[in-house]
C-alpha cells in the first residue's frame, strides 16, 4: 500500500488515496466510481449550502458534505465543511464567508487531483 508520497500521488490533505482503497479493498473500479459520484455531487452540495434557509437545512448540507468528504478521502474538504456546521444560514458570522471560499477552492483542488489521478489511469492503462 502506498503512503502518499510517490512521484505523481495526489497530496493526502487533498485526497488521501489510502483512505479510499481502505474503504474499497483496492477495488479499482469501485473507487473510480465513488469518485465520479463524489465529483458529481460537489457542485449539488456547495448550491444547497447558498439555498439553505434555516438553521436545520444548514447544519444538514454541512454535515453531509463532511461525511461525503471523509468517505472518499478529502479531508481539506471534510475539515471545511466541518467549519461551517458552526455557522448558520445567511449569518453574518465572522468568517462564514472566507470558510466558503476556501471550501469552493479545495473543492477545485480535489477535482483537479482525482481527474488528473483518472486521465493518467486511462492512459496508462494501469493504476495512477
Amino acid at each position: 500500500m502506498s503512503d502518499g508520497t510517490e512521484a505523481g500521488a495526489p497530496d493526502p490533505a487533498i485526497f488521501d488515496r489510502d483512505h479510499l482503497r481502505q474503504y474499497t479493498s483496492g477495488e479499482e473500479a469501485l473507487e473510480r466510481e465513488l469518485i465520479g459520484l463524489f465529483l458529481g455531487q460537489l457542485a449539488p452540495m456547495r448550491t444547497q449550502l447558498d439555498a439553505t434557509a434555516s438553521a436545520q437545512d444548514w447544519k444538514f448540507a454541512s454535515h453531509s458534505l463532511k461525511g461525503a468528504a471523509r468517505s472518499i478521502g478529502a479531508p481539506q474538504i471534510a475539515a471545511l465543511a466541518e467549519k461551517l456546521e458552526s455557522f448558520g444560514p445567511g449569518e453574518a458570522a465572522q468568517g462564514r464567508g472566507e470558510v466558503l471560499a476556501e471550501l469552493d477552492e479545495a473543492m477545485a483542488v480535489f477535482a483537479a487531483e482525482v481527474e488528473k489521478l483518472l486521465i493518467d489511469h486511462d492512459h496508462s492503462g494501469r493504476s495512477a
